[in-house]
């Protein structure tokens, strides 16, 4: 966990925040060569640090082609709002969710959440289409089939066309770049108005 943490260069404290943990109780682990964690616990820390249980214990798997299968004992957990935010603060890849005239769609978009707001860049004819819309919505997951547990992070709000040249240029270094390619893109804003998430953890036998 240390060197997962170093990595990202977080304290144990801002580690333990995002997992809604003791920041105790993890320095006891990182400094305690025989200190075990329960498969719930570990959980919660690999998505506090973005990755996966079977990398913080030092292996990998490779991932199996087909349904994913639940665990022995599998447990569903909400997420607490300050969880949420820090999954959307990791950025990366999610799905804005809106309607059309056909009915709803999801469309993947680099993503980074700032000031509050996720924001993405998309083409000029779906941002229009996002911004004319009461409510739309963001989603975010990361699923492990190998060890069946995941989570996933919704958010529904307003969405707007970001169009002023001094919050465009404060933006420009997030080097968010629609999916689609080519010059011709938009950023768009979405504040959350509801956040909610799940957690799908093992408890032991």
């Amino acid at each position: 966990m240390a060197s997962r943490r170093a990595q990202l260069g977080l304290s144990i404290e801002e580690v333990a925040q995002r997992a809604g943990m003791d920041p105790g109780y993890l320095r006891y682990f990182e400094e305690s060569a025989d200190a075990t964690l329960s498969g719930g616990t570990l959980m919660l820390l690999a998505l506090a640090l973005s990755t996966t249980p079977l990398a913080l214990q030092g292996a990998e798997v490779h991932r199996p082609r087909g349904h994913g299968r639940a665990g022995r004992h599998p447990k569903l957990l909400e997420l607490t709002k300050g969880q949420c935010l820090a999954h959307l603060g990791a950025g990366g890849v999610g799905r804005i969710v809106f309607t059309i005239d056909r009915g709803p769609v999801s469309v993947p978009v680099n993503f980074e959440f700032t000031a509050g707001e996720v924001v993405f860049s998309t083409d000029v004819a779906k941002a229009s289409a996002l911004e004319s819309q009461d409510v739309v919505g963001f989603q975010i997951d990361r699923v492990d089939e190998a060890v069946s547990e995941g989570w996933s992070v919704l958010a529904t709000g307003p969405a707007r066309r970001i169009d002023d040249p001094e919050e465009i240029l404060r933006l420009a270094s997030l080097e968010l770049e629609a999916w689609s390619g080519g010059a011709h893109h938009a950023l768009v804003g979405l504040k959350p108005v509801e956040l909610t998430g799940r957690v799908i953890v093992h408890e032991a036998d």
